[in-house]
């Protein structure tokens, strides 16, 4: 039985790496995912992924999208049931609120939208570092659209 429990841990060590589960940001977007995106929310030809979040598990890109352009930002969650598809551009936007939950475990930070077309939340799940930069890279480009 521990040469099994061993056989299978030592197995894990060498597939699990190789899965390429790892999380989608700007940096490592395929054109594939680009489209996908794209397909959801339309975004213009001279539009471009600024930062990207993604909490969409082994979906990946198709389960969730967080992010903001240098036009705008937006964020969708697709799962077959409950779907939301929102953005808005940064003259649509009347405010921005951040919730910082970084040091908590089981939730994600995020920024509150508040826009003409309606409010939503775009999420960010990462490290205090990248959050703040999302955060204040999104904040900085709608204040300099108003």
């Amino acid at each position: 039985m521990k040469n099994k429990l061993l056989l299978l841990l030592a197995l894990s060590v060498v597939l699990l790496p190789s899965c390429n589960f790892r999380s989608k940001t700007e940096s490592n977007l395929t054109q594939d995912d680009l489209n996908y995106i794209n397909s959801i929310i339309p975004l213009d030809e001279d539009e471009n992924i600024e930062m990207f979040d993604s909490q969409g598990g082994f979906k990946g890109v198709e389960g969730s999208g967080n992010f903001y352009t240098n036009k705008r930002i937006g964020a969708y969650w697709i799962d077959g049931k409950d779907d939301e598809i929102n953005s808005a551009k940064y003259e649509e936007i009347d405010s921005i609120k951040t919730v910082d939950k970084v040091q908590a475990v089981t939730f994600a930070s995020y920024l509150d939208v508040y826009s003409s077309k309606g409010n939503f939340k775009v999420y960010i799940d990462a490290d205090s570092s990248r959050t703040w930069a999302f955060f204040k890279g999104a904040i900085e480009l709608w204040e300099s659209k108003k």
